[in-house]
């Protein structure tokens, strides 16, 4: 069971989960660098398929192997730089960039002349190279400008060039000190940009090195290129031969000389200086991607991570060709990754949670369910079904889970809330808030909603429940379910529809002090008296009640009435509960004009006990007789000869005399004449089945024109639906009880309600009349 909780407090705590797994692994990955390698691994896709084509601004003059070999060996006098940059005048160059480092004097100062005076005669800028090494490997660092007999006439630029962690050369500072100076970058130097700081900027590989304009060092001084070759643009010279060891790695070019370097950073700046707006905008698209899958299915969040994690590349691929942002989309990847992962797991938690808190034959939550779930405190209600394996027999495998999960749906109805459980195959349980006699108003709904039976497969099957419950709400859901469950096999065997958990030893203490529990209970007010409505279908309003005794004890709480009366009756004492009901009900229903019936045991007729105490509460709440009913029940025993003589006398007052539960007992139609009632009560148990048992129907039918031929009014009980009343307004029923008119309820709550049953009743009275015009 722990193992269980544990999942169960993952899977509802699954978004906390997901987001808080997501925000982690990307919090980690944005602090540590661990996504940059996968914005490089992207970066590197885009430089391969979206090449990008050269400003035409550059020109590379380079000292290849060639060169080397058509003027000797390096280095070559200063005096040959002096002819390339008096070459380059003649052409048009625009400007002139040399990666190449003059920080000492040559070994012939006559050739520091020929430099120097092919400098002062240049129309074209000059840039020439600063030394910087060691800026950053924690050595000592090297720094040298170009000679002071240069510096008059060039501008010394920055060349330091600087590697990731992974020995790639992906970025260039915009500017660096050089001996206290802060000098561009070589590369803004050619794009003619001046920006500040000594910030770096990334290099747009995509603009390949082969596609930019480029030519040997010795074919320019030969004059070996088209004529405007060099007109207006910016020249960048440098070493490119192999053999000098001026090789770096870049992304996905390989090995490359710096003179490429440079040239492919100046076409960066060229386009604009790249804007990084870093990981945090990827991130919150990646974080609004997991938040809006929280609105779908887990099923549907697998295409949604998918599809933010693929598309995140084209997207950061696409912006970085067409705009000048540069966004990281790594960390974002991995966030999204973390979330597949994390709902990857989750949902593997959620099916062996289903797995094992789920029934096999209907998916439904089980047992093990309930227990996780056990919330406030309350009533235990056990449901079981009594013909459940005749039925799975008839039906088959196939429609078992149908038949159950239809069941639970009724279920839901009888309970007010969702929280049903199938504690078993033929079994299925919940937790009430509501007191014990709300409790019992809900189990006694149960036969009324499962009377039409429930429809699987073209079959109608008859459904027969028995309920158990257990009212100790300081218990645990594992504690209360076998008490429960006990009390819901005891119903099954004693054919009863409900039954309340006892103890054997409540049950002893019950039998032994139920007379003395029952007298301190009226003095307390913990006996009270319940009234049921019932509608005249001749009037359709409500004319009368039933009053019917409750108990409510305050430690057993709710006290079934077959669990007292009997007692009480086979005790001798019968005759004070009936007085006390007689009282309350005449009492009660006096100023009211409405007409009242009361139970009565056949043990006080014929003892010369009803008769006189009746008159005086009638005489003394002023109650015309007519309006107070007695109700006898068809299975006590027959009446004798006296006990017929006082019915008689009861009668000749006006108060009227119904046989009670009629179709259950030992009536017979000598029983009918002898006694003097003026009503019939059918029993609930044939008006229920009104409608899918066409031999109840026809009793019912017959019943009702006898009981007219002796002229007698029928009452028809049990009746929870509106397709039922309908049946037996057909049929000319006089009056009618059930659920469907209004449950039993205190006097306050019965004139409560009483407005709204009669608007009801009228309501339903005019669409008849509609529907027969």
């Amino acid at each position: 069971m722990l193992r269980l909780r544990l999942l169960a407090r993952l899977t509802r705590s699954a978004r906390s989960l997901i987001l808080a797994a997501a925000c982690l692994i990307g919090m980690i990955v944005m602090m540590s660098g661990a996504g940059t390698s996968l914005d490089n691994l992207t970066r590197t896709e885009r430089y391969q398929h979206f090449p990008k084509k050269p400003s035409g601004e550059l020109v590379i003059v380079k000292i290849d192997t060639p060169s080397i070999k058509a003027l000797g060996t390096w280095p070559w006098p200063r005096g040959r730089h002096g002819e390339l940059i008096d070459a380059l005048n003649r052409a048009g160059a625009e400007r002139i960039v040399s990666n190449i480092i003059f920080d000492q004097p040559a070994a012939d100062p006559a050739q520091d002349d020929r430099l120097i005076k092919a400098l002062a005669a240049s129309k074209a800028d000059v840039y020439l190279a600063a030394l910087l090494e060691n800026r950053s490997n924690g050595r000592a660092t090297y720094e040298a400008l170009p000679t002071a007999a240069l510096l008059p006439y060039v501008t010394p630029v920055n060349v330091w060039l600087h590697s990731d962690p992974d020995q790639y050369y992906r970025r260039l500072v915009l500017n660096a000190p050089v001996l206290g100076t802060e000098l561009r970058d070589i590369s803004q130097a050619l794009a003619g940009t001046s920006y500040p700081g000594e910030g770096s900027f990334p290099i747009d590989w995509s603009y390949w090195w082969n596609q930019i304009d480029h030519i040997s060092y010795s074919d320019v001084l030969a004059g070996k290129f088209p004529k405007d070759f060099f007109k207006g643009k910016k020249v960048l010279v440098g070493i490119d031969a192999f053999g000098f060891g001026d090789q770096f790695n870049v992304p996905y070019h390989e090995k490359l000389s710096s003179l490429y370097v440079f040239a492919a950073a100046a076409e960066t700046l060229i386009a604009g200086l790249p804007v990084e707006v870093g990981p945090w905008p990827a991130m919150l698209l990646a974080l609004a991607l997991i938040g809006l899958s929280f609105l779908l299915k887990p099923r549907f969040r697998y295409p949604l991570y998918l599809a933010g994690t693929i598309g995140l590349v084209p997207a950061q691929i696409y912006t970085e060709h067409l705009t000048l942002w540069r966004p990281d989309v790594g960390p974002a990847i991995l966030t999204l990754v973390a979330a597949l992962v994390a709902q990857s797991l989750l949902s593997v938690a959620q099916a062996l949670l289903d797995r094992s808190t789920k029934s096999a034959e209907a998916g439904l939550p089980n047992l093990a369910a309930m227990v996780l779930n056990e919330g406030e405190e309350g009533v235990t209600i056990v449901v079981s079904l009594r013909n459940y394996v005749e039925t799975t027999a008839l039906l088959g495998l196939a429609a078992q889970g149908t038949l159950l999960a239809k069941i639970r749906d009724r279920l839901i109805l009888a309970a007010g809330h969702e929280r049903i459980y199938q504690i078993d195959n033929h079994s299925f349980a919940w937790r009430s808030r509501e007191d014990v006699p709300q409790v019992v108003d809900s189990l006694e709904g149960l036969e009324a909603l499962f009377a039409p039976g429930v429809q699987v497969e073209q079959l109608t099957v008859d459904i027969t429940l028995h309920a158990g419950f257990c009212d100790k709400p300081d218990m645990s859901v594992s504690e209360a379910i076998p008490k429960a469950v006990l009390a819901a096999t005891n119903a099954t065997n004693r054919g009863i529809l409900w039954e309340r958990y006892e103890t054997e030893e409540d049950e002893l203490f019950w039998k032994l002090s139920i007379l003395n529990e029952f007298e301190q209970a009226l003095r307390r007010g913990d006996v009270w008296v319940a009234y049921q409505p019932k509608l005249d279908l001749h009037g359709n309003r409500i004319t009368s009640a039933e009053a019917l005794i409750r108990w409510i004890h305050p430690e057993r709480g709710f006290i079934r009435p077959d669990r007292f009366v009997r007692a009480i009756e086979d005790a001798g004492r019968i005759e004070r509960l009936t007085l006390y009901v007689l009282e309350r009900a005449i009492a009660d229903f006096a100023p009211l004009n409405l007409s009242v019936a009361v139970n009565l045991s056949m043990r006080m007729v014929g003892k010369n006990k009803l008769e006189a105490p009746l008159r005086l509460l009638l005489d003394t709440y002023g109650m015309p007789a007519e309006n107070l009913t007695l109700e006898i029940t068809e299975s006590a025993s027959m009446a004798d000869e006296q006990g017929i003589a006082e019915l008689e006398s009861l009668r000749a007052m006006g108060v009227h005399i119904s046989i009670d539960d009629y179709g259950t007992g030992q009536s017979t139609l000598s029983y009918l004449k002898r006694l003097p009632a003026s009503e019939l009560k059918i029993d609930q148990s044939f008006v229920r089945q009104i409608l899918t048992s066409r031999s109840d129907a026809v009793l019912i039918n017959s019943t009702i024109k006898l009981a007219h031929e002796l002229d007698m009014q029928v009452v028809a009980e049990g009746v929870e639906d509106e397709n039922v009343l309908q049946a037996l307004a057909a049929m000319e029923c006089d009056i009618i009880q059930g659920y469907h008119i209004g449950r039993p309820v205190a006097l306050p709550d019965f004139l409560a309600n009483l407005q709204a049953a009669n608007r009801k009743a009228a309501s339903r009275a005019r669409k008849s009349a509609l529907s027969a015009a």
